[in-house]
């Protein structure tokens, strides 16, 4: 299955996450393919400090596994040239 925003790294970013993100984060939305690729090296080091996402959704925050697999599917995204 080819990677995409929509299909593989836009389910990572739930409802609660992206409303955190546009009111008390950096104010950009993860729902908006455009500016998560701007965002790209800022999302992917604060996912790799365990930084993101952060407490305070019903989801919790990501265990080891989910934030690996994510990584791995945001390198993918990265190196697929961003696919939509």
């Amino acid at each position: 299955m080819a990677v995409s925003f929509a299909g593989t790294i836009k389910p990572y970013f739930t409802a609660c996450y992206r409303a955190h993100m546009m009111m008390y984060g950096d104010q950009f939305d993860l729902w908006d393919a455009g500016q998560v690729q701007a965002e790209w090296n800022q999302i992917h080091t604060e996912v790799s400090k365990g930084a993101m996402p952060e407490a305070g959704c019903p989801e919790g925050v990501w265990d080891t596994h989910t934030r690996n697999q994510f990584l791995s599917d945001f390198q993918a995204w990265k190196d697929a040239g961003y696919p939509p």
